[in-house]
């Protein structure tokens, strides 16, 4: 499953990346690395049967904390 998963990230992270690097769009590309890289690191993760927190608390709190309730 694992070996699927990189596949799978190599296969697409070439099909994204390379437009971007040849369009110079260097702003654009960092912030798709880190978004790719995070998103990669979770798909291996899980792959792996590592149980990861849900963020959904985290989310509530910052919601709460900003509308005031």
């Amino acid at each position: 499953m694992v070996f699927l998963v990189i596949l799978a990230y190599l296969i697409i992270g070439v099909i994204e990346i390379v437009p971007l690097l040849k369009k110079n769009q260097k702003k654009e590309l960092v912030l798709y690395s880190i978004t790719f890289i995070l998103a990669f690191v979770i798909s291996i993760l899980l792959s792996l049967g590592v149980k990861i927190p849900s963020p959904a608390k985290a989310i509530e709190k910052v919601v709460l904390t900003v509308l005031g309730k």
